[in-house]
């Protein structure tokens, strides 16, 4: 569930970028920005630091992204920083990307699996998902070590465990009752 900051960011980039026209390269770009601050959290520290100045944070961010990104989103990362929201950038981020999403028709889930799964494995699992939904997926990959081995995919209220926890639950579970 997304904070109420992350919501009222949110849905004001979202309308931002439906103004612009851009609604679709503003999520491929907010999708890369949640990438780089997920994969490097040092980042999210900096612009957390008390000791820092808003300035000197300003000046990382249009170092780091411009020409990267939309002026107007390197604007919206400065106004972040002004209004001391850079710890919920993520959330802020995903909840855009989750109006953006909806916006397209495009169902979101989540892969839970005992390792990172490389990027082809995610597309590979999108597209015959996709055929048993009759829609786009965006699935994200979670890591769950108590998984062991195999995959789960949870996309709304459906699940699909295909894991060996599950696999040794179920047959832990097929034991007892012939005990019985």
């Amino acid at each position: 569930m997304a904070s109420q900051v992350a919501e009222r960011y949110g849905q004001a980039l979202f309308e931002l970028a439906k103004e612009t026209g851009n609604l679709v390269h503003w999520g491929q770009q907010a999708r890369y920005l949640a990438a780089v601050v997920e994969e490097n959290p040092q980042l999210l520290d900096f612009f957390n630091a008390v000791k820092i100045s808003a300035e000197e944070k300003k000046q990382m961010v249009n170092t780091l992204f411009s020409g990267q990104i939309d002026p107007l989103l390197v604007h919206f990362l400065d106004l972040l920083i002004d209004k001391k929201r850079t710890k919920n950038t993520v959330e802020i981020l995903r909840q855009f990307i989750s109006l953006e999403n909806a916006e397209r028709g495009v169902a979101e889930g989540y892969v839970y699996s005992a390792r990172k799964l490389a990027k082809e494995d995610m597309i590979r699992i999108a597209e015959a998902l996709t055929l048993n939904h009759g829609r786009s997926l965006e699935l994200t990959n979670r890591v769950d070590p108590r998984l062991i081995s195999g995959f789960k995919v949870v996309i709304g209220n459906e699940v699909i465990d295909g894991s060996m926890k599950s696999r040794i639950e179920s047959l832990k579970s097929e034991l007892l009752k012939e005990s019985r």
